[in-house]
């Protein structure tokens, strides 16, 4: 692993940023987390309910047999 000269002044900036903040701030946990959102599409949606569809109907074939 090559680590560059760039990178460590980068690393120390940060550690040096890091000291000065109150530990309070580093504490805190009352930050929201951003939520992930999904969406799906109709077309997705069809796509999914058809699937769903011919499995059930595959599944009922299967134990008529």
């Amino acid at each position: 692993m090559t680590i560059f000269p760039f990178q460590m002044k980068e690393m120390m900036h940060l550690y040096t940023r890091a000291l000065k903040l109150p530990t309070s701030v580093l504490l805190e946990k009352d930050q929201a987390e951003p939520k992930d959102v999904v969406m799906i599409s109709s077309e997705a949606k069809k796509k999914q309910v058809l699937d769903e569809a011919k499995g059930a109907v595959l599944e009922r074939i299967r134990q008529a047999r």
